[in-house]
């Protein structure tokens, strides 16, 4: 069972981390609990969460749908961010009945290979040299405003299970799943995000039938804290628009 917190209530809305993340990442979303029922899970090998094997993007999402099932909610919207947008995605090809509404942030839905692989080489080099740095170096490039770095470091926490979720989502390709989507979509980019450039919002767009954009300015990867205002009334928007 994943390690989760269970916040407010009202209309349930899972939020899903991203790389190297953990559920305090949301803190900047604790607010709107006093709107809807927030269920911020650690994901396999990540957080508190003691699930560390068998690692994949299909077992993050299922591991979201049992722990969904497990608290008797029957459908919930879904935001996932980074890697917690690729999660957003299986969980909707996997059980699309549970999903109200996906907003996917400063994510993709294709992960090349060759790209992917070398970052991931550089970032083992980094993490056996000084796990500390890597998440110092991920912090600063996740994030435009340099004043936002010590609570970026504090949303991240680098477990030995990181290189396995790295390595997860890569050559995955959601492309295919996109037009079949028959709920609402929200795609959030950043205009300064330097790990999913805001390209890929305006990549996904047309694949998708009903969907609406948020671009957020002088903002990096991590805009649910950078920009935690502006982000927390892009989800109350979207969700108020969307109750049916």
């Amino acid at each position: 069972m994943l390690v989760y917190d269970d916040i407010g209530d009202g209309i349930p809305l899972v939020l899903i981390h991203g790389l190297g993340s953990r559920k305090e990442a949301w803190k900047p979303q604790y607010e709107l609990a006093a709107n809807y029922r927030l269920i911020i899970p650690d994901l396999r090998g990540h957080g508190e969460t003691s699930l560390n094997d068998n690692i994949s993007i299909y077992n993050f999402a299922k591991d979201i749908e049992n722990l969904l099932d497990f608290l008797q909610i029957p459908s919930a919207f879904i935001c996932g961010l980074s890697l917690g947008g690729i999660v957003a995605q299986e969980l909707y090809k996997q059980r699309p009945d549970i999903v109200k509404g996906l907003v996917l942030s400063n994510t993709i839905s294709y992960i090349p290979s060759l790209l992917a692989l070398h970052t991931l080489t550089n970032a083992s080099r980094q993490l056996k040299r000084d796990r500390q740095g890597l998440i110092e170096q991920i912090a600063r490039t996740s994030v435009y405003d340099q004043s936002f770095k010590a609570e970026a470091m504090d949303a991240f926490q680098i477990h030995d299970t990181y290189l396995a979720a790295a390595r997860a989502p890569i050559g995955m390709n959601y492309f295919p799943i996109l037009p079949t989507i028959k709920k609402p979509v929200l795609l959030i980019g950043s205009t300064h995000d330097r790990v999913t450039p805001y390209a890929n919002i305006y990549l996904m767009k047309p694949y998708i039938r009903n969907v609406r954009t948020a671009l957020l300015w002088k903002t990096g990867h991590l805009s649910n804290i950078e920009r935690k205002e502006c982000f927390n009334q892009q989800l109350k928007n979207f969700i108020e628009a969307n109750v049916s």
